[in-house]
């Protein structure tokens, strides 16, 4: 039974005169070193000084980036900028956005989860992960014990039952967060207190499970904690439960985009690079894609399709060179393995070609990750970060990886990115407050 819980959920205080656009942040997973100083300088209560403070020189064991964001978490409760609900809630959540020059709503809501090892099956990953990640996010946890920014879950509903039974409420009910940020997207959320609609929400999901959309090292860093606590004392299970915003697999504005690959001074150059690809690819040399609208055209143009038997993968060289690669005919030995573009890129080129064992990948050794596929077209013009080549993914097949993650397998880190990521700064919860 997966067991969904209302929450006291913390919030910025609506009364202090707070500016959320300015409040608000992406999540610690996509800020870059520029980005953490712009949020910084947005506003002096933007969550970034909690979910992904700076470090400083000289920084130890009793003064840190940790021991700041516990330090700043505990000065805003005490001055009233965050406020904590004061009965259990579900909160209702709506984010507006568009993509492609086409608009969107996304629906869903936040709770908490009670956490299970995975083995159990009421919680299933989707993808590998990384250690680093992990140990950031354990200490964070261990100074502050709240989760700031929630694990994006999704759940089963092809009947839309959920949704019918809130849309009512909603209309109903004023949002107690309703405002646009800086990228143009709309945030919408209600408080859902009321008793029947949480007992028919908790019911819901007794024999439903909850697939890990993003967020796989948020939820595996909270049952880490949770482990560590467990043999504490009669309070241990107040730590037995994560934020997560959930939304339905057949919603709308559920939207996935591809993660791409950099690989990095290699030891390997183009030609041979090619000669070794021969053995597995066929590869077609594409004319050079002259703007981003261009090299987006491109791709899609060739790489639709990705979870079908050929699997194309886009390749660009430091030579500025774009390639098409189209997997050859498998071994019957391989057919049984999920095949997915993802997949073929780690085992046939990463590891088999460039050498890169499992360990390596993980800790991003000799290879980093962007979604924009211009920036690591550019990239990769510029030498930046010393990156050699670039491999162009496909859009992920969102019932295929989640088909697959229902049997077990679990697909290399990054394989899919849920687009828009949920903002941190909405709703969080301080552990025990269900």
């Amino acid at each position: 039974m997966t067991t969904v819980l209302p929450i006291k959920g913390l919030r910025f205080n609506n009364e202090m005169g707070l500016n959320l656009a300015q409040i608000i942040a992406p999540p610690y997973d996509v800020i870059s070193e520029e980005l953490q100083n712009a949020y910084y300088e947005k506003n002096p209560y933007n969550v970034i000084r909690l979910e992904y403070s700076k470090s400083l020189p000289g920084d130890n064991y009793r003064e840190n980036k940790y021991t700041r964001a516990a330090a700043h978490f505990k000065d805003w409760l005490e001055e009233g900028i965050l406020l904590k609900e004061e009965k259990p809630a579900f909160y209702l959540y709506e984010q507006h956005f568009s993509s492609n020059r086409k608009n969107y709503i996304r629906k869903g809501f936040y709770c908490g989860v009670a956490l299970s090892p995975y083995k159990e099956g009421k919680i299933i990953p989707h993808e590998e992960t990384l250690s680093q990640p992990k140990v950031d996010r354990l200490e964070l946890l261990r100074h502050c014990q709240t989760n700031f920014s929630p694990v994006f879950g999704l759940y089963k509903d092809k009947n839309e039952l959920l949704n019918n039974y809130t849309e009512g409420y909603k209309i109903e009910q004023e949002p107690v967060i309703d405002f646009t940020d800086d990228a143009g997207q709309t945030h919408k959320i209600w408080t859902l207190t009321d008793e029947h609609l949480i007992g028919v929400i908790k019911d819901f999901f007794k024999d439903k499970s909850i697939y890990i959309a993003d967020g796989h090292h948020r939820y595996e860093t909270a049952l880490k904690f949770y482990l560590e606590k467990k043999d504490s004392g009669p309070d241990a299970e107040k730590y037995g439960h994560v934020l997560m915003s959930l939304v339905n697999i057949y919603d709308e504005g559920l939207l996935a985009f591809p993660t791409h690959r950099i690989l990095t001074n290699s030891g390997i150059d183009s030609a041979t690079l090619q000669e070794k690809l021969a053995a597995r690819f066929t590869i077609k040399e594409l004319p050079p894609a002259e703007s981003r609208d261009e090299l987006k055209y491109v791709l899609e143009k060739h790489l639709t399709g990705a979870a079908e038997e050929n699997l194309p993968i886009g390749l660009y060289t430091s030579e500025q060179k774009l390639f098409i690669l189209t997997l050859k005919k498998l071994a019957e030995t391989e057919k049984p393995y999920p095949w997915l573009d993802a997949v073929i890129l780690q085992k046939l080129v990463l590891s088999d070609i460039f050498g890169l064992s499992e360990a390596e990948i993980k800790k991003e050794s000799g290879l980093y990750y962007l979604r924009d596929e211009w920036e690591a077209k550019q990239q990769v013009d510029r030498h930046q970060n010393q990156a050699q080549f670039a491999f162009f993914l496909n859009e992920p097949p969102k019932e295929k990886i989640f088909a697959l993650a229902e049997k077990g397998i679990r697909l290399p880190q990054k394989s899919t990115y849920f687009f828009p990521k949920f903002v941190t700064g909405l709703i969080m919860l301080q552990l025990g407050n269900v």
